[in-house]
């Protein structure tokens, strides 16, 4: 967020020799009389409030949570993955606890805009500046509810702010009423924003922003999870949400992997780093072989999920072109932008999962940092920045909305409107991308809404999406029960020919209750038991 500034740290210089030393307001902190009463401080407490929501570059990722990734530094992902997690252990899920045990965070972010907004209003502030302000603001606020509704399905609306000693004692809003709330202040936002900020505004809330996290809430809504009854007007609102960005100046851009390396025209929405606020994407999930730390690995279960390329078919297909003998030949090609395989040339040399290269558990170099299964990612990562030893930091933006979701979304909401061919239309947009070009979809019936499911997983690979959406559609008893799958490379002696080897490398369980996250023991007990916790746990 190139504008913005994170830490909120200003000192203040003694304005008077004469002024008598107790009058003096401390030096180290801030008084609330001070903030807000002065615009350019006020200005500050909105920036800082942008850090409500977590961005995705962190050490561990939501994607070691699902089959996509395992995290070879575990963190708390493993109990999640044998399902194992509880409303004591939730906030053990570490090092990304606040982004998956949300709830403390999420609220007393809730708490600081709401405070916001009980002071903003006698505040001197020019009156443009407060309107554009206030809208950033509800914008956040709605993110915030977004997140929660997301992880706990309804919670409590809360635009109060509780003082020391206050009653805590508060109760949960229906899902239904969270979601009319939050897109009740995404349609403020989106008048009150411009549909896009200026280059110099990148990381601000938009009005384009605000309706594509309408967009992603009036899905999940639509979703199974949220919607039992298959009530058709969630999904008109889902697929209206989606099209409203269609006509939209935004397009696909035509490199995959270039959509995560700079700013460009299929982001929407997103998180902008630079060199004095940068991220260690490539340190915490490079090759150990090149002093990185090995982190999120793509697990066989996902690789084995990107068709050839050719016929659009999965490895599993016989008649799909697959050669065992040669796994990673002609795949999708957005399987070569997003994972590090073995043979794949990264940085000037060939990537080294085989049993004792350079990259591997027996390798000289890290070993302790290695893979353990097989692959390494490559999403997200430049390819010019070393891991270690450069001066240069990666600055890639983290995207939270683009077209692509879009695209995918309104496909979706389409089919189950039952409108079967603007569905495909939209699908095969994705897939014919200029880079990617596969196959076209032309299923009909469920095959057509198996097809969608499976190019949100491909397409949206490592972004964060897959925990929510095998929830939503209610599938997670099937694909989250499924063990996570490595695979084991011996390079043969003789002529260097190289055997693979499919291995379970963790097994998972999940049940029902785990379609919701826990909310947290104590903050059941902070509310007298007026907050009820969500079933099974």
């Amino acid at each position: 967020m190139k504008k913005i500034i994170f830490i909120l740290l200003i000192i203040f210089a003694i304005s008077s020799c004469n002024k008598d030393i107790l009058e003096m307001n401390p030096l180290d902190k801030l008084s609330e009389n001070t903030v807000w009463t002065d615009q350019s401080l006020i200005e500050l407490y909105v920036n800082s409030t942008y850090h409500a929501v977590e961005h995705g570059y962190n050490q561990t990722q939501w994607s070691s949570l699902t089959d996509e990734t395992y995290n070879i530094h575990d963190g708390g992902t493993f109990m999640v993955q044998r399902g194992e997690l509880s409303p004591d252990n939730a906030s053990n899920v570490s090092p990304i606890g606040d982004m998956f045990n949300y709830w403390s965070k999420a609220y007393s972010a809730i708490r600081n805009i709401n405070i916001y907004f009980n002071k903003i209003d006698v505040a001197p502030v020019d009156a443009a500046i407060k309107t554009k302000m206030n809208a950033e603001m509800k914008f956040i606020r709605a993110f915030v509810y977004a997140n929660l509704i997301w992880r706990y399905g309804g919670v409590p609306i809360i635009t109060n702010i509780f003082e020391l000693g206050a009653d805590f004692s508060v109760t949960r809003s229906s899902y239904d009423d969270c979601v009319t709330y939050i897109c009740s202040e995404l349609d403020g936002v989106i008048a009150d924003l411009p549909a896009k900020e200026p280059a110099d505004q990148l990381g601000r809330a938009s009005g384009d922003a605000a309706k594509a996290l309408k967009s992603r809430v009036l899905l999940y809504a639509a979703s199974p999870l949220n919607n039992s009854n298959n009530d058709l007007t969630k999904w008109q609102k889902a697929a209206d949400a989606a099209g409203a960005l269609l006509s939209a100046d935004y397009s696909l851009n035509d490199d995959y992997q270039h959509i995560f390396m700079q700013d460009n025209n299929e982001i929407i929405f997103g998180r902008y780093f630079t060199q004095a606020n940068s991220h260690l994407m490539h340190l915490w999930n490079g090759r150990n072989g090149s002093d990185g730390w090995g982190g999120n690995c793509p697990t066989q279960n996902m690789v084995d999920d990107y068709e050839m390329a050719a016929t659009g078919k999965l490895p599993a297909d016989p008649t799909s072109g697959y050669d065992p003998a040669n796994p990673y030949l002609n795949r999708d090609p957005r399987f070569y932008a997003s994972i590090l395989y073995d043979g794949a040339v990264w940085m000037g040399r060939e990537t080294e999962t085989f049993n004792g290269g350079l990259d591997s558990p027996q390798s000289s170099n890290q070993a302790w940092n290695a893979t353990l299964t097989g692959y390494f990612l490559k999403k997200f990562i430049p390819d010019n920045i070393p891991t270690v030893g450069s001066t240069l930091m990666p600055t890639a933006p983290y995207v939270f909305f683009r077209y692509g979701e879009i695209l995918l979304n309104y496909a979706e909401a389409k089919f189950e409107l039952g409108d079967e061919p603007t569905a495909r239309t939209y699908l095969n947009m994705i897939r014919s991308r200029n880079g990617v070009d596969m196959p076209p979809i032309s299923a009909t019936g469920n095959a057509l809404r198996q097809a969608i499911y499976h190019e949100r997983r491909i397409e949206f690979a490592f972004e964060g999406h897959r925990f929510f959406d095998v929830r939503r559609w209610k599938i997670a008893t099937v694909t989250e029960n499924k063990n996570l799958l490595a695979i084991r490379i011996t390079k043969l002696g003789d002529v260097g020919s190289k055997t693979y080897e499919t291995v379970n490398l963790l097994t998972r369980s999940f049940a029902d209750k785990h379609y919701l996250l826990p909310i947290p023991f104590a903050e059941i007990t902070r509310s007298k038991g007026t907050l009820t916790q969500n079933p099974g746990y």
